[in-house]
């Protein structure tokens, strides 16, 4: 499977995207800021969202999530964070095209599904929340474009269910991201045993790691998600996890951002073969730091060979110590200096 000119897979790096979301704050220069500092970490994408609050939530639905407006409705939150539709999603899109970084944007509605395919999405990435709304899920699969489906808050039966519609549309590149559907999400919380059960359970399918836990320093979770099998992360982006808004400060800024290319592409690389064997590089190492049977002390012709007249010796050029014992009462053929390594010839 490629999205835009990457491939995905447990063979290549995995591809990054940088959750913008609604972190923009609803300005249009900040949007490229962001955009542009996105660019210099080395992701593969940015990714925002679009919706209508009216398309997406009933007026008086309560959020369900911990901020600083406990009092506002979900559709309220949603009509003050995210302002921008057609034009402005435009503008996001070129804003990609121009910093040459892929441009990506979460549908929340059919409408928005048309909207991003015709701005050339390379792939649709749909939220957690969405993964019961088939409508939604059969208009995405149809695009023919790969679908990253957020699995949070779900179980393996909606899961099956959800990707049952997605291939009922033709469309067979599905991309599972484990999640899981709490902002922000403790450490302890994340599960990331799940991305070994999602690949063990669905292995026709891509497995990747959305990730809402507020970053250490090293950022680590994406790193042991990438050992575990994850071949796309997710993660929130700002320049200032300071500033106020639902997700900044769960989010990475440019320099976590750069560490966490650095990390995930250092841990895939480090992965390596699975079947235990020595390795070329090890060649060397192998011959010249084992052992082989050699003379401890000046040894006589016709002298019995013993264990306080031999001893083992690096390199691993002579005769295996696995032979000592066969070795052992036997003759030596020659008179014999110390530190020589035995040879089959030296011995009666």
């Amino acid at each position: 499977m490629r999205i835009a000119n990457k491939e995905i897979g447990l063979n290549f790096n995995p591809y990054i995207i940088a959750e913008i979301g609604v972190n923009y704050d609803n300005d249009l220069d900040y949007a490229e800021v962001l955009i542009k500092a996105a660019k210099r970490t080395g992701v593969d994408a940015v990714k925002f969202q679009t919706y209508t609050p009216s398309k997406i939530v009933a007026i008086s639905s309560p959020k369900y999530w911990d901020d600083d407006k406990p009092d506002e409705t979900q559709y309220e939150f949603f009509e003050r964070s995210n302002r921008f539709y057609h034009e402005e999603t435009k503008e996001l899109a070129r804003l990609c095209k121009m910093n040459d970084i892929s441009f990506m944007s979460t549908p929340f509605d059919l409408d928005s599904v048309k909207l991003l395919d015709d701005l050339g999405v390379p792939a649709f990435k749909i939220a957690s929340a969405d993964i019961t709304n088939f409508p939604l899920l059969r208009k995405v699969a149809k695009t023919g474009k790969p679908v990253i489906l957020s699995t949070g808050a779900s179980s393996i039966g909606e899961i099956e269910e959800a990707a049952k519609k997605i291939e009922e549309e033709g469309n067979k590149n599905i991309i599972l991201l484990h999640c899981i559907l709490a902002y922000p999400t403790p450490a302890d919380h994340s599960n990331l045993l799940m991305i070994k059960c999602l690949r063990d359970i669905f292995p026709k399918y891509e497995i990747g790691w959305s990730d809402h836990v507020v970053p250490d320093e090293s950022v680590t979770i994406p790193t042991i998600a990438t050992v575990l099998g994850a071949s796309v992360i997710e993660k929130h982006f700002t320049t200032d996890r300071t500033r106020p808004g639902n997700d900044h400060f769960h989010s990475v800024d440019e320099e976590l951002m750069t560490r966490l290319v650095k990390n995930v592409q250092l841990a895939k690389v480090s992965m390596g073969e699975y079947l235990k064997q020595s390795m070329p590089v090890e060649e060397s190492a192998r011959l010249n730091a084992r052992r082989s049977i050699a003379a401890y002390k000046p040894i006589k012709e016709g002298e019995k060979f013993s264990e306080t007249n031999l001893v083992m010796l690096r390199p691993g050029f002579g005769i295996h110590p696995k032979f000592l014992e066969h070795i052992i009462g036997r003759k030596a053929k020659r008179d014999i200096k110390p530190g020589h390594l035995l040879e089959w010839e030296d011995i009666f």
